[in-house]
């Protein structure tokens, strides 16, 4: 059985709190793909979803519930 292994892909962030590009990256599984990230300069920590989320639909009102509003009496 023939093994192919896939050659890693280097992630290009900066820390967000100094500027730093030496950060430290890691991928998780979790409900979907999220990375994990550190800063070794300033140890700042933070989590990124890599899957965009799907747009909210938008709400809609019944005509029924729509209040209209009345003139004034001046």
């Amino acid at each position: 059985m023939q093994t192919t292994l896939l050659a890693p892909t280097r992630t290009i962030w900066r820390c967000l709190v100094c500027g730093s590009t030496e950060v430290r990256t890691d991928e998780v599984v979790d409900r979907g793909i999220v990375m994990l990230a550190e800063c070794p300069r300033c140890d700042h920590r933070w989590t990124e979803s890599l899957v965009p989320r799907p747009a909210p639909l938008p709400v809609r009102v019944p005509a029924a519930h729509i209040l209209r509003e009345v003139g004034s009496a001046a």
